[in-house]
């Protein structure tokens, strides 16, 4: 960790996940025997243009975050707020005394992020304000009406953002 990070990844996983169903929060769960927290953690750990990774996490979550962060080496978790926009917020004002050039803000429920899409978010941001990580539609889009399809939507200008 540098003293003044230029790159800083802020990773938001102050979320309860509660589309996910009973059990713990979905960031806290694992996939392929890895928490899903850890793994956002490491893709951005290990992505050489990225300097420092702050958490954000739920004020209920400490074992939790514990748990699966062991090992790393991190700075203390920012405690979250009630909505995802509340934490970015305490994550982003947590940040205030290390003045990072960029900050990154990444969804802790979305551990399959690669080291590609970083690069060219970090890219854009060399050119714009904010840059917002978007994939090209790839499922068939259907309108509905009423629970009826009614047609299919053109997928050819449409994408997926990759954020919170």
């Amino acid at each position: 960790m540098t003293a003044s990070p230029n790159v800083v990844a802020l990773i938001v996983a102050a979320g309860h996940g509660v589309r996910a169903g009973e059990g713990v929060p979905k960031q806290y769960r694992t996939l392929g025997g890895t928490a899903v927290l850890r793994r956002s953690i490491e893709a951005f750990l290990h992505h050489p243009m990225v300097d420092l990774v702050q958490v954000v996490i739920g004020a209920e979550h400490g074992q939790l975050y514990e748990a699966a962060t062991e090992g790393l080496t991190l700075p203390s978790p920012i405690g979250g707020g009630d909505t995802r926009q509340d934490s970015v917020l305490r994550g982003l004002e947590g940040l205030t005394n290390l003045k990072p050039t960029l900050v990154l803000i990444h969804d802790a429920a979305r551990p399959l992020v690669g080291a590609d899409i970083i690069t060219a978010t970090i890219a854009a941001l060399e050119t714009s304000d904010g840059a917002l990580p978007v994939l090209a539609a790839a499922d068939t889009l259907k309108r509905l009406r009423d629970g009826v399809v009614e047609a299919t939507v053109p997928r050819e200008n449409l994408g997926a953002a990759q954020t919170p």
